[in-house]
């Protein structure tokens, strides 16, 4: 066989190794449940339907939930840009030393996620927070689970003058004022 015809084979069967895998991730994402992208560095995606048992829910003992008025645009000075919903945050005591031992805060900015989804994988703060004496807060997104403007994340995303809210920079001046 020469190199050009071997070129040509090989060329083919790339081309045929590309549409498998094309035709393959069709099928399953025709097949499966509707999923939410997710930028992770654990690179996996989020169901949009909720479980039943949340990680929360069943670690309860550990985890104590709060929710604070969180603004809704942090840029804008009409009327509208405060109005103010819940943003919900974990705290972790477990472990924590107390205020007069001057004990850290580990503090996770909750990524593009529900945070019952991603505390039991956020293994660097727990793994450490013993050896620190550290307070855990686990902070979540804007639009996830129970951090939605308005109600329902399917009615938020709907309404187009209110999905402009659902921006990386809110989430993050979201963040700014929590501390």
């Amino acid at each position: 066989m020469d190199s050009s015809s071997l070129k040509v084979s090989l060329q083919w069967l790339i081309s045929i190794l590309v549409l498998v895998i094309f035709f393959s991730i069709t099928y399953i994402s025709a097949t499966q449940p509707k999923m939410l992208p997710k930028l992770s560095v654990l690179g996996r995606t989020k169901l949009l339907r909720e479980s039943s048992t949340t990680f929360l829910e069943s670690n309860s003992q550990d985890f104590q939930s709060f929710y604070y008025n969180q603004t809704l645009d942090h840029f804008n000075y009409r009327p509208e840009s405060y109005t103010t919903f819940q943003q919900r945050y974990v705290m972790n005591f477990k472990y924590w030393g107390g205020a007069n031992s001057s004990a850290p805060i580990f503090a996770y900015l909750g990524a593009e996620g529900d945070l019952d989804y991603e505390m039991p994988v956020i293994g660097f703060l727990t793994d450490n927070a013993y050896q620190f004496k550290a307070l855990l807060v686990y902070i979540g997104h804007r639009y996830y689970r129970e951090s939605v403007p308005f109600g329902s994340r399917v009615e938020a995303l709907r309404n187009t003058s209110i999905r402009g809210y659902f921006k990386s920079a809110q989430a993050l001046a979201d963040y700014a004022v929590a501390y």
